[in-house]
């Protein structure tokens, strides 16, 4: 299988795609609702974590660094232990990118496609990552890289348009109005998201230079956040915390205020094709990882054979995931990121125990060349 073929631009310019669309899209409401004034501040914590978790991801990666962690994995941990854990990897991330797929298709369904079944939207929406995951990593992080302008192009529009409706006398909340328990309660909900950087366990050895990783995921991280709490303090200045916590969608409710002489009344067709393709991105690269994880697992040389039967998969799970958007959000508000805290803390077991194991390794060299 071929390897190094990811740039460290491509990946740091993907990573920054790779936060900024889900938190802004789907999370943007709940994160308002839970830390008001704070939601910076939290995403500016979470970030931080991320980083944190992300150079321990990849201490444990460099290790064996043009290895599959699926292969290696087993020369760490007892195989009875190792494989359960990949197939655990294998069934999260599918659903995750079933989740994700489900959010989207209640974003499209309700804002403008309200005849059309859910099932429609995935299964279009599916074929596309299927064929995407066929064509590997490489495409994907290509795609990226020439999206990345498009959003940097949007988000200055957004913020030069937008400029005029916003409330400047509430800058002062962001002063005085903290609430330690909406920071915690804030914090531990977006962590998780940030903390998804656990992907990079098992897309490492695609990497061109491998020992820049960690300043890229540094650097994707800074600019992600600085662009998602750019578009939060919008939306505080906007519509205040009440009313951005009770919206669906604030963000496309906040393009939809942008407005251009006569000729160009509303952007958020054009603004939302460019984050839908955000998602889409996030939903493929979890997808052809799991894809690959299966293949790994029974030894295939090649992933293509797996895509479009796993895509039906994760089309049924996106459409089963719950029976309406408010069970969604329970959902993912209640148990998701206990969950995620669970899936993304694995790698500190791997590295613990090879840690451990090294150690021994050399003092066991070390006495019998002192013997």
């Amino acid at each position: 299988m071929k390897t190094e073929q990811i740039t460290q631009n491509q990946l740091m310019l993907f990573f920054i795609l790779y936060y900024y669309s889900t938190l802004v899209g789907f999370a943007a409401s709940q994160l308002i609702y839970l830390s008001q004034y704070d939601s910076v501040l939290v995403i500016y914590i979470s970030g931080i974590a991320g980083v944190i978790l992300a150079y321990f991801v990849i201490k444990l990666a460099t290790r064996r660094p043009n290895e599959f962690f699926v292969h290696y994995g087993s020369e760490i941990l007892p195989k009875w232990i190792h494989i359960p854990i990949m197939v655990f990897f294998f069934v999260s991330f599918l659903q995750i990118s079933g989740i994700i797929l489900r959010e989207y298709e209640d974003f499209i369904v309700q804002t403008y496609l309200p005849r059309t079944p859910n099932w429609a939207v995935g299964c279009m929406f599916g074929m596309v990552v299927a064929v995407t995951a066929r064509l590997g990593f490489e495409n994907l992080f290509r795609i990226a890289q020439g999206l990345f302008y498009l959003v940097i192009l949007g988000n200055i529009g957004n913020a030069i348009f937008i400029g005029k409706e916003l409330q400047w006398d509430r800058w002062i909340a962001f002063v005085t109005n903290h609430s330690g328990q909406g920071i915690f309660i804030g914090s531990f909900q977006t962590v998780p998201t940030f903390g998804e950087v656990v992907i990079l366990l098992f897309i490492f050895p695609y990497l061109t230079q491998k020992h820049k990783t960690l300043k890229s995921i540094m650097w994707a991280t800074f600019f992600s956040a600085l662009f998602i709490g750019q578009n939060i303090i919008w939306l505080l200045l906007l519509f205040g915390p009440n009313l951005s916590s009770h919206l669906t969608y604030p963000m496309i409710e906040m393009i939809r205020y942008i407005r251009i002489a006569d000729f160009i009344q509303n952007l958020d067709h054009l603004l939302i094709s460019i984050w839908a393709t955000m998602v889409f991105l996030k939903v493929t690269v979890f997808f052809t990882i799991s894809v690959q994880i299966l293949a790994h697992l029974f030894h295939l040389k090649d992933h293509r054979p797996l895509t479009f039967s796993l895509a039906a998969v994760m089309v049924a799970l996106s459409i089963n995931t719950a029976s309406g958007t408010a069970e969604l959000t329970s959902f993912l508000y209640q148990a998701w990121a206990a969950f995620l805290y669970f899936l993304e803390f694995i790698p500190f077991l791997y590295l613990l125990v090879d840690t451990i194991k090294q150690s021994n390794k050399k003092n066991k060299i070390g006495n019998k060349l002192k013997t």
